[in-house]
């Protein structure tokens, strides 16, 4: 019988692991109720209207903040945590290479992050259903694969910078960086250039430029995707740049951005976890 390769067997380990810390339950707990809420926010203030569709978009918003932090949770200590305690050199002593526990770990903790997502946003979606009397799928599928696509890409992150720090501390202080960076200070990074540029601030139409510049990071990119899902086609965006849209706002862009985010800190992190020198 052949056995399975080792990046998968490291991967099933994470994976179980992560059941047994009951990591995926507290994943699908918090998405559950947050979602659920947001989607219910119509319903709950006399003055917001909506349908479910609208309650989707609320949903994913809260999703553009929750998952991030929970998936760099889940993985910025994967490799730094195990070189503190010294477990990961009893690991290394063994047949994997140092590529294929980075790649096994990558995969076990998507996993976990994927499933937990998606178990929470099912929830989420019989709420919306029930609240609602119906659930346009397509909308609602397409928001969940891209939650887990935005979660994955968060994963790649705290998997590099595990990979290129020592120390638990480090990676924490890298992580926290990286959530703010990307998330809640990466929405003044448009401002900011549009004002050097152009010496104002932005108005009610704004360069095609500036959009790309907001969809650069990975929860930007989650939202324009989600937008361009939800309202069917590019009239917001064209509306919003006063004018037909170029190509490098092609959703296909964004997605591109989406896997970049996953691979690239990857990459980084494998180039500096395989010269280290973990004795």
């Amino acid at each position: 019988m052949t056995r399975a390769p080792l990046w998968l067997t490291i991967a099933r380990k994470e994976f179980a692991d992560a059941l047994r810390s009951r990591m995926i339950w507290g994943i699908v707990v918090i998405i559950a109720v947050m979602t659920s809420l947001s989607a219910s926010i119509s319903l709950l203030v006399p003055d917001v209207e909506g349908g479910a569709e609208m309650a989707i978009g609320g949903a994913s918003q809260f999703a553009g903040l929750l998952v991030p932090i929970m998936a760099l949770i889940a993985a910025y200590l994967a490799i730094a945590g195990e070189l503190e305690s010294g477990s990961l050199k009893v690991i290394l002593g063994l047949p994997p290479s140092r590529g294929e526990v980075l790649f096994g770990k990558f995969l076990g903790r998507s996993g976990v992050v994927a499933i937990g997502l998606a178990l929470g946003f099912v929830v989420s979606g019989v709420v919306t259903a029930v609240l609602y009397g119906g659930l346009p799928v397509g909308a609602f599928v397409g928001t969940t694969l891209l939650t887990v696509l935005l979660g994955v890409s968060f994963v790649g992150i705290g998997i590099g910078i595990s990979a290129v720090t020592a120390t638990r501390s480090r990676a924490m202080t890298l992580a926290i960086t990286a959530y703010l960076g990307l998330t809640l200070l990466w929405d003044l990074a448009p401002t900011v250039v549009h004002l050097l540029v152009t010496g104002e601030m932005p108005g009610g139409v704004v360069p095609a430029w500036l959009l790309l510049i907001q969809g650069v990071s990975p929860t930007g990119a989650y939202n324009a995707l989600v937008q361009r899902l939800l309202l069917g086609s590019g009239t917001a965006v064209e509306a919003r740049i006063g004018g037909s849209a170029p190509s490098y706002l092609d959703p296909a862009v964004f997605l591109g951005i989406l896997f970049a985010w996953a691979v690239v800190p990857l990459l980084v992190g494998y180039s500096k976890f395989r010269q280290a020198d973990l004795s």
